[in-house]
């Protein structure tokens, strides 16, 4: 203790007094009554309340999961399964699956693309970054048709709208976010949870406000994010709900309102999305089938594979 203490002091006295939320392996915790106002001079503390907007417009949202399926000695096999889906006058009106495709990624296929020579290598080196890069391209690819194919809708983003390294130039966001603006569309990204902590503090405010409402953090923002596009709020879509990154693209307060008055909210979250979310979670049928297709389709030899880490370590019933 004493020589880890040399590197990093543990501090524990400034513990004391502290509110705290315990983790839990790797979910996303918050505190159900929010951590309480703090003043932070990174934001304005203008409150800005909002109501449905009933003016009949097609909201469409876009997610996709993506996996490693197999391995061979010099490259790896993905699959991507994407989920669309729409609403329309308050009510879901359909949704669409997409996939799963399958997209085999190895040193001739990788260096093909347009990707930078050192991201290409690092895409064969980690399954992460590979899995990644798929799910960019194909989600992309989507919101790039919808984007020119609608007029006066809502497009609906899972995660936050900003350029991304694995981007292919045609369908980068900066370009769909273009299209939008071209054929009416309003464009929105909403974030589950975020990794800037500071945005929780920004947003405490929003916590004791009794139905949907959001803060401007900009400033926030574009001071810690490169590439970040439109306009970034923290906001609540419903009374009693968690508080949400949402970034926009067009006027934010018709983009807020049309999408109450035209996507069912759930706990806080627009059902298109979380019905999208879930059309495109791979089953374990799913996953069986892939299997079975790649046996019988290509001609591969299934080789015997041992677990590393539980040969290692063994196994402890807890």
């Amino acid at each position: 203790m004493e020589s880890v203490s040399k590197c990093i002091t543990p501090k524990l006295d400034e513990l004391k007094g502290k509110k705290i939320v315990f983790s839990s392996d790797d979910k996303t915790l918050v505190p159900a009554q929010g951590w309480g106002a703090r003043p932070s001079s990174y934001c304005t503390s203008t409150i800005t309340t909002f109501r449905p907007i009933r003016e009949n417009t097609m909201v469409s949202a876009i997610d996709s999961s993506s996996i490693k399926l197999a391995e061979t000695e010099d490259g790896a096999l993905y699959a991507i399964k994407c989920g669309v889906a729409m609403a329309f006058g308050g009510a879901a009106l359909m949704h669409f699956k997409i996939g799963p495709m399958l997209f085999y990624l190895s040193e001739s296929t990788i260096f093909d693309s347009e990707l930078d020579d050192r991201l290409a290598r690092l895409v064969l080196a980690d399954s992460d970054t590979a899995r990644r890069l798929i799910r960019v391209r194909a989600e992309r690819a989507i919101q790039s048709e919808l984007s020119s194919h609608l007029h006066n809708s809502i497009i609906l983003v899972d995660g936050s709208l900003r350029n991304s390294l694995f981007e292919d130039r045609g369908c980068s966001m900066a370009k769909i976010a273009e299209n939008c603006t071209l054929n009416k569309n309003l464009i929105a990204g909403i974030s589950k949870n975020t990794k800037l902590k500071i945005l929780e503090r920004a947003a405490a405010p929003l916590v004791n406000i009794p139905g949907p409402a959001y803060i401007e953090v900009d400033v926030i923002i574009k001071s810690l994010v490169r590439g970040s596009i439109g306009r970034n709020l923290m906001a609540k879509l419903d009374k009693n709900t968690a508080v949400l990154r949402v970034d926009v693209v067009g006027d934010k307060d018709q983009a807020l309102g049309r999408l109450l008055g035209n996507d069912p909210i759930a706990c806080g979250y627009p059902e298109t999305l979380r019905l999208a979310h879930h059309v495109s979670t791979f089953t374990n049928t799913e996953m069986t089938c892939l299997r079975s297709h790649v046996l019988n389709t290509y001609q591969v030899t299934e080789l015997m594979a041992n677990d590393i880490r539980h040969t290692l370590l063994g196994s402890i019933m807890v």
